[in-house]
């Protein structure tokens, strides 16, 4: 996929870089400048400027530098087309593509696939909540999560057989969507059968906010503890760390990277929220890393 020339212009001079920046490093003012820690590498004088005459930033540090898209495609670690696609979105550029018919299809089936994970998501935390997920609640509870908590990382459970299977069919979605998102297989006998099923479920998002996967852990003695969507056309495991989307959203230098997601939710309540962990197969060992138990009171109701 590719913009044309003008486009691009058009998003780059809507969107101001000190605005964008400000987002993510603190600036101050300095003469026609303004000044901030480079978000790139350690320092403890402010040598990371941004001039708002030329749109740019430098850093006189370790001498990074660039416009708004640059920018972002490396504080986000994104491409420059995700760049331009995020920062058309802020500012409600309706973007217009000139690509072949291969192009437009991946694009339509993508698009297709962040709904069915959008709806996924919201389906399996609402089932949280209902009678029948009991063994879930029980679970949530002995973690000491709180509702904050369930609702940040969006935390469910997934139901029976193809119950999730039938409700994406009711949305109106197609068989080949379906399991082009990993969420549901085929059998031999040509039944469609969910991927999850009676597990605690954590949705994977990427840095902007949208669900391209899944991770599933059992609640009983069955095998494998962990199941994770398998790779596809809007999920790149190497590309993604989860929680990423939630740690952005405090004022991070740094990154803590742990090993499973129950590491990453138990240090974010206990109010560590530059944590995240690298996404596994699905066959991966369970976490080891130790977390401090508290005694925080549950909040939780079910």
């Amino acid at each position: 996929m590719r913009y044309s020339d003008e486009i691009i212009d058009e998003v780059r001079q809507t969107n101001d870089i000190v605005d964008i920046i400000s987002q993510y490093v603190h600036l101050k003012r300095s003469g026609r400048n303004y000044f901030g820690l480079c978000p790139f590498h350690s320092e403890k004088s402010p040598s990371f400027s941004v001039s708002p005459e030329k749109q740019i930033f430098h850093c006189f540090g370790c001498g990074v530098g660039g416009n708004v898209f640059t920018f972002l495609t490396k504080i986000e670690g994104i491409s420059f087309v995700e760049a331009v696609q995020e920062l058309a979105e802020r500012s409600n550029i309706q973007l217009p593509t000139i690509q072949n018919d291969v192009d437009t299809a991946k694009e339509e089936l993508k698009a297709k696939v962040y709904k069915i994970n959008e709806f996924t998501a919201n389906y399996y935390h609402e089932n949280l909540y209902k009678p029948e997920s009991k063994i879930a609640q029980e679970y949530i509870k002995k973690r000491k999560l709180s509702n904050e908590t369930l609702k940040s990382f969006q935390i469910g459970f997934s139901g029976k057989f193809d119950e999730l299977y039938k409700a994406l069919k009711q949305q109106g979605f197609q068989e080949r969507e379906i399991l082009e998102s990993g969420l549901v297989n085929k059998n031999e006998k040509g039944q469609y059968i969910d991927r999850y099923r009676n597990r605690l479920m954590f949705p994977i998002c990427d840095v902007r906010g949208r669900v391209i996967a899944f991770g599933g852990r059992v609640l009983d003695d069955s095998k494998p503890k962990y199941i994770n969507s398998p790779e596809n056309v809007v999920y790149s495991k190497g590309r993604h760390l989860f929680g990423l989307n939630v740690a952005k959203k405090g004022d991070i230098k740094r990154l803590l990277i742990v090993e499973g997601y129950m590491d990453v939710i138990s240090l974010h309540q206990r109010g560590i929220t530059n944590v995240v962990a690298a996404l596994r197969n699905s066959n991966d060992a369970k976490s080891g890393v130790a977390i401090k138990k508290t005694h925080r009171t549950n909040n939780t109701k079910f």
